[in-house]
Parts: structure tokens; sequence; C-alpha cells
């Protein structure tokens, strides 16, 4: 734990290279594993927030880079960015955030098929979401050009 928390507490901004963070991850999660059957310890508690937020560092780290490129219309690395989000930290807290922009850089790809389920995924899991409006502009959007599609 205390090996976890000097790498913690030496964790840059989500600008920065995250050295550190990838390895109080590495140290939080060898001390669950270790401990976790010790599910009302306290440290084990503290344990479990640290690392979230040290995942959630990482996540914010890549959503950067994925905004960037969406900011700059290179939708593929957008793409690639917000995916791998996904799949390595499905826990990620501002999940809408990656929701709304993976699926709006797929709608840009003319990838409507793949861009639908994401907003509707967004809408169900967040449903006081701040990109809420715009989602639901975009399925309307999405589902009128795949109906003129079938046609």
């Amino acid at each position: 734990f205390k090996i976890g928390m000097v790498f913690y507490n030496q964790m840059r901004r989500p600008e920065r290279d995250q050295s550190e963070t990838r390895a109080a991850v590495s140290e939080f999660e060898s001390f669950m594993t270790q401990y976790s059957d010790r599910a009302d310890s306290e440290l084990v508690s503290e344990a479990r927030a640290k690392l979230r937020d040290a995942r959630d560092r990482l996540s914010d780290s890549s959503f950067i880079v994925g905004r960037f490129y969406y900011r700059n219309k290179y939708y593929p690395g957008a793409i690639d960015r917000f995916r791998g989000i996904l799949d390595e930290d499905p826990g990620y807290t501002r999940r809408d955030s990656v929701y709304f922009h993976l699926a709006d850089s797929l709608s840009e790809m003319d990838r409507s098929v793949e861009a639908l389920p994401m907003f509707e995924r967004l809408l169900a899991e967040f449903p006081e979401t701040e990109f809420l409006d715009d989602a639901s502009e975009q399925i309307a959007d999405l589902k009128v050009a795949l109906d003129l599609q079938d046609r």
C-alpha cells in the first residue's frame, strides 16, 4: 500500500508522462489482490479509491489525446483512443464524454450503424448527461439517414 502511495503522490497531471500513474495502478492492484479478503479493512477501501483515481488519470490522459484528434478532425485516431479507454477502463468516471465523442467520430466517418448504438448507450447509462440534447438530435438524424439507406 505504501509503495502505491509513493507512486500515487508522484502522479503528474493527465497532460504529462503517466509512468508514475501506471506504477501506482500496478502497486494498488497488487495490494488489492493480496488483501482483498479483508474487505472491511480501512486500507483496502482507501486503496480501492486511490486505484480508481489513478485509473481515471490514465484514462483522462488518453481522452485528452483523443479529444485533440477529434477537434482536428482526425477521426480514426480519436476512435482508437476512445475505444481504448472503454476497453481498458470500463469503470472510467467520465464515460459519457467518451461515448459521445466516440459516437460523433463514428458518425463523422459515415459509420452510422456503429454510431447509433453508442449514442443510445450514452442516453441509457447517463440520462442526466450534458450531451443529452446533442445526442438526442444525433440519434434522430442517424435514424432518418439509416431509414433512407434501407429504402
